[in-house]
C-alpha cells in the first residue's frame, strides 16, 4: 500500500475528507446563515429606530420620537460615535433651561439632535448632511394647528371641571357663594 492509500481510522484520505465535508458542511452553512440573519435583524431594528427618529425629529413630544431616542442605546450600543452623540443629546435634554437662556438651550438641543441623527444615518450608510437634517424636517401647518388645539383643550379640562363642580355645588346648595 502506498502513502496516498494509507488508511486513517479505516478510511482512505479522500473518503475521510468527504465524510468530514458531509458532516461539517451543513453545520458551517447553518452557522453562516445565523450570523447573516442576526446582522440583517440588527440592521432592520436600527432602520426602524432611524425612521422613527428622522420622521418625528421636529415633534419631540411625539411618542414615536421618544421611543426612538430610548431605543438608541439598545440598537446602537456598539457604535461609539452614535452613543457619544446620544449621551450629548441626553445631557442637554435632561434638565430645564435656566431662566433667560431658553433660546440658547433650544439651539443647543437642536444642534445635538442633528448630530445624533447624522451619526445614526452615517452608521446605516446613508449620506445626508447635518444641514439637510436640520433644514428638511416637515410638519404640515394643519397638523401643528390641530396639535396645538388639542393641547389647549387638555389645558382647559381642569377649568371645565372646576366650573362644573361649581355649578353642581350651586344646584345642590343655591346659597353657596364659593367662586371656582
Amino acid at each position: 500500500m502506498n502513502a496516498t492509500q494509507a488508511l486513517i481510522l479505516g478510511f482512505k484520505p479522500v473518503e475521510l475528507y468527504t465524510l468530514i465535508g458531509i458532516v461539517l458542511g451543513p453545520i458551517v452553512a447553518v452557522g453562516i446563515s445565523l450570523v447573516f440573519e442576526a446582522r440583517r435583524r440588527l440592521r432592520d431594528l436600527r432602520s426602524q429606530t432611524m425612521r422613527m427618529l428622522v420622521s418625528t425629529r421636529h415633534l419631540a413630544a411625539d411618542p414615536a420620537y421618544m421611543t426612538a431616542i430610548n431605543m438608541i442605546p439598545i440598537d446602537f450600543n456598539n457604535n461609539r460615535k452614535v452613543m457619544s452623540a446620544w449621551h450629548a443629546y441626553m445631557d442637554v435634554t435632561r434638565y430645564p433651561a435656566p431662566l433667560g437662556s431658553e433660546a440658547e438651550k433650544s439651539d443647543d438641543m437642536r444642534s445635538k439632535q442633528t448630530k445624533l441623527i447624522f451619526e445614526v444615518l452615517k452608521c446605516l450608510g446613508y449620506n445626508l448632511s447635518e444641514t439637510d437634517i436640520q433644514a428638511t424636517a416637515y410638519a404640515a401647518d394643519g397638523f401643528i394647528r390641530r396639535d396645538n388645539m388639542m393641547l389647549e383643550g387638555w389645558l382647559a379640562w381642569p377649568r371645565i371641571a372646576a366650573a362644573l363642580e361649581y355649578q353642581n355645588a350651586h344646584l345642590i346648595n343655591p346659597n353657596n357663594s364659593d367662586e371656582p
